[in-house]
């Protein structure tokens, strides 16, 4: 849950700005057509196995469990024609039309379903590993991490030496799960277990690609932003999920600070 690297590096890696579009309120979904009109600047997931991408499918049905979302669910799947790749497969406008034939969102439910959908239907790539408690990440998760690592003075050398590797060290740092930024989009890591999560595993993915990834993508690098937002995506997808637990921003690291408006929409799509 706690964003691994030093704001620092975040902010020399992206920066991509949300100010291009000025004229556009950020809440302001496809110009205000949302059905008919998806935002091909969202971004990919992807898993860094196959095995990863049908979790994260899972995971991001989970968000959506009420019986207005049941063709949505639907359509968050894996790609390629047997439903089993690495990434999860468009949506496109007349699927996506289809599915909410007839159906009005709430406010809640509207920002949830714009948020994935963006995050789905385009070029930038957020991966995503779910890591075998115990056992180390994937070599191409570990590549990424290291200069992290290196960073805050964890070697390679103690990182070979350690059991558990690299993700010994980042869930000892960053609990749960952790995100960076990379070339293309980010990289997540999520422990494999439906335990031991602040609130639990599909909000938590959200928290990660979503609230961190996503928001780097669009320009939000600035500490507070990466505090802010990805709280109040977690508390969005708690509320849709039904859920009594909510955070305020007191247990996010690196900030730990007490956020006033956690309950908030987050402020892009």
């Amino acid at each position: 849950m706690k964003y691994l690297q030093l704001i620092i590096v975040t902010m020399l890696l992206y920066p991509l700005s949300s100010y291009a579009y000025s004229h556009l309120s950020p809440y302001s979904y496809c110009g205000g057509n949302p059905v008919n009109c998806v935002d091909p600047t969202g971004c990919v997931i992807e898993g860094v196995t196959k095995k990863d991408a049908a979790l994260a499918v899972e995971d991001f049905r989970a968000m959506f469990p009420g019986d207005e979302f049941s063709n949505f669910r639907n359509l968050i799947v894996q790609s390629g024609k047997k439903q089993n790749g690495k990434s999860f497969a468009p949506i496109s406008n007349d699927a996506l039309s289809a599915a909410f034939s007839g159906i009005t969102l709430n406010d809640d439910q509207q920002a949830l379903m714009e948020m994935v959908v963006n995050t789905i239907n385009s070029d930038d790539v957020h991966k995503v590993e779910y890591l075998t408690p115990g056992k180390d990440m994937s070599r191409s998760s570990l590549n990424e991490f290291l200069p992290q690592l290196n960073l805050l003075g964890i070697t390679s050398e103690m990182v070979a030496n350690m059991p558990g590797g690299g993700s010994k060290f980042v869930m000892a740092l960053c609990g749960e799960a952790s995100t960076i930024p990379t070339k293309s989009g980010s990289l997540s890591i999520i422990l494999n277990t439906n335990s031991g999560f602040v609130t639990n595993r599909p909000a938590t993915l959200g928290h990660e690609i979503i609230g961190h990834g996503r928001s780097l993508r669009l320009g939000y690098t600035d500490p507070q932003s990466q505090h802010i937002l990805p709280i109040q995506v977690e508390n969005l997808i708690l509320r849709n999920m039904g859920s009594p637990l909510f955070r305020n921003g007191t247990d996010h690291a690196p900030l730990n600070q007490f956020i006033p408006n956690f309950m908030s929409l987050p402020n892009f799509r």
